[in-house]
């Protein structure tokens, strides 16, 4: 896995590895591109310009209709507003609201 550097994971599935490497994230966040012709992102990852232009690029052909943000740690969110002004995604995020029998 390379940093900014997309791989197929199956015909609908492309993850790119953020270059953010850590006790916590690895060798770096993982960020996916799900879909055909129109994209959703889930777990942008971190504001770092060259991330953000990795998930772009490796976009250009499609629409990116949809970043999915699946929790609020600081490797997965903060390259979202970045996303949104290069692609006018919208937002797609979990309630900020207790969810009854939820547990961290």
């Amino acid at each position: 896995m390379t940093p900014g550097v997309p791989s197929a994971l199956s015909p609908l599935v492309r993850r790119i590895v953020a270059p953010n490497p850590g006790p916590m994230t690895g060798s770096g966040t993982n960020t996916y591109l799900v879909g055909i012709d129109e994209v959703a992102v889930i777990d942008p990852g971190p504001a770092e310009r060259a991330h953000v232009d990795a998930i772009v690029g490796a976009s250009m052909r499609e629409r990116v209709r949809w970043v999915v943000l699946t929790h609020s740690h600081p490797d997965h969110v903060p390259a979202t507003t970045r996303l949104v002004e290069a692609t006018g995604a919208e937002v797609v995020a979990f309630s900020n609201k207790p969810q009854p029998g939820a547990k961290d």
